[in-house]
Order: C-alpha cells, then structure tokens, then sequence
C-alpha cells in the first residue's frame, strides 16, 4: 500500500469504518440480514466508495481507515496497490483527532471525514463541500441522514472539539451539535443523505436507487450488485 505523504498540502477526504465490516466472527449483523449478506452490504457500500473516490486521487489526498481484524479478510480486487489504507485497532484509538493526527492528516489542510456505511454524495458534491468550508472563519460542514445520523464533517485541520464528538456521541447530529455548541464557530449543513444502520435505512436504500437520479452517486455496475443483494430480501421489501 502507498506511504501517506503528509506534507502534502492536498484536501483529505477520508473514508472511514468504524466497525469491523468483513471480519465473520466481528462484524455486526443488520437487522433481518444473515451475516454473509451484512458483509456482502457492507462491501457494496464501501466499494461504492471507492469507485466514487478512485476518480477524485489526483485532486485530493484519498485515505481509507479499516479496521485491523478486516485486514486478513480483505479481498484482493478491493483496494489497489497504490491506495492509501489504514488498518486501525480501536483500543489504541483513544482520540480520534490525535490518531488522525498522527497516522494521517496535514493539519492545515480540509478534511472530510467520511463514513463508509453512508450513500449519496456524487463526486461533484465534494468541490462543493469544501468549498463551503469558511477559509476566513472557523466553521465547520456537516453532512446528515433524514434520521440525523452524521455521514461525513468537513473541517480545517485537526481540530479536537470538532472531530472527538463524532465518535464519542455516536455520530447523533443532535448530541454532536450540543458538543459543539460552546465554539464560535460557522455551521453548514447539508442533508438527504442515507446512513445504513437498521433494516429501515435498507428498504430506503433499495427504494433510492430504484430512482434514475441515483446515477450520479452510484455506477450502473454498482447497481447491479446492490440488485443481486436486494433479490435475496424481495419479500420484505416490499414497500
């Protein structure tokens, strides 16, 4: 995998698990999904990701965080030789803005920081993002599900009141807003977004990408995948 060069002055985007998501023994399963088809879920969405990000290196500094027990269970076709990866432990991972500070970041360049289990944003979307991100004021971008669960924030830096809560609270839009709320700082947020956590997030899944406009955030090849998923849960989603 490629060394992360981190004087480079490129914007981040960083794709991040925050779970085990090919691991058997540790993934965690949706609910009213087997645990072949949770991994088989998870690997569609994060390969979506990097058919979206894969487009976008030469601009930005690309960087994916996995989770150390995947690591051994990491397809070969998933991510190329040249791909910036991290396999992180939690259990080091005590702050989450030191880690990224120390294993990633160029702490004067914006970051988004991306979660891996979230669909919806096309490969435009990310100019315009960090383009959103004040460069004269402090502020922050915050992209959010219709059930106001953070999928990605776009900061400046590595900035620890901005970047701790989001784990720290679960990536609940409401308990991050509270953490947050004290800073004198410029929030912008964006939402229509899905985060895929419960068999609910699924059937809007399936329901978003039966929509044309769903082209521009997922591939027709990655549709095809979702399909063969989706097939196999026909009779509960019936919607």
């Amino acid at each position: 995998m490629k060394k992360i060069n981190k004087s480079e002055n490129k914007n981040t985007i960083i794709l991040f698990s925050e779970k085990p998501i090919l691991n058997p023994s540790e993934v965690k399963e949706y609910p009213k999904l087997s645990a072949n088809y949770s991994i088989f879920l998870n690997t569609l969405l994060y390969s979506n990701w990097i058919e979206i990000l894969s487009e976008l290196k030469e601009k930005f500094e690309i960087i994916y965080f996995l989770s150390i027990s995947d690591k051994d269970y990491l397809p070969r076709y998933f991510l190329s030789e040249d791909t910036n990866v991290i396999f992180y432990d939690p259990i080091k991972m005590v702050n989450f803005s030191d880690y990224l500070l120390k294993h990633a970041l160029n702490n004067n360049s914006k970051t988004i920081i991306l979660f891996s289990n979230s669909i919806g944003l096309s490969k435009k979307d990310f100019n315009r993002i960090f383009n959103l991100l004040q460069s004269d004021e402090p502020s922050v971008v915050i992209g959010k599900s219709d059930r106001d669960k953070i999928i990605f924030v776009c900061v400046t830096g590595v900035d620890k009141e901005l970047i701790d809560p989001l784990l720290k609270f679960n990536r609940e839009f409401s308990r991050y807003l509270n953490a947050i709320s004290s800073k004198d700082i410029f929030i912008n947020t964006l939402d229509n977004f899905l985060s895929i956590n419960d068999f609910e997030d699924f059937k809007k899944l399936y329901i978003e990408l039966s929509k044309k406009e769903s082209l521009s955030y997922c591939s027709k090849k990655m549709h095809e995948s979702f399909n063969d998923l989706f097939i196999e849960y026909k009779d509960l989603l019936n919607v």
